[in-house]
């Protein structure tokens, strides 16, 4: 994946969060700095992104132990779910989605935004 440049990320940003289901989007760096996008009310922006950034650093190196390589991170909660998703070798995209909503059905409209 080539990854999209920063100046894509707004507009991209844009159209998923219009997505039915998705709550909020963010994309942070893989080092877990804060870029831009909304994260949940209340959360502080600089530890939800290093916390995504550490939850997709770790399936990723699970996978690569598997000789697998990952697809997303998708963290379960009882109302939400949270879903990682790689932009490339710089950064993830995070997506805050309604737990009655089907990850991969969100997955299958977001992944065409962002390769």
């Amino acid at each position: 994946m080539r990854g999209l440049e920063e100046k894509d990320f707004e507009p991209m940003l844009q159209k998923v969060s219009a997505l039915e289901g998705v709550v909020s989007a963010y994309v942070c760096s893989r080092a877990g700095n804060y870029v831009m996008g909304s994260t949940p009310k209340y959360a502080d922006r600089n530890m939800y992104s290093a916390i995504t950034s550490l939850a997709y650093g770790t399936a990723e190196q699970v996978g690569r132990e598997m000789n697998d390589d990952l697809r997303y991170v998708s963290l379960r909660f009882s109302e939400k779910n949270l879903l990682v998703v790689d932009l490339g070798p710089r950064h993830l995209l995070g997506l805050l989605i309604d737990g009655r909503v089907e990850p991969e059905l969100v997955l299958n409209k977001v992944r065409p935004m962002i390769t």
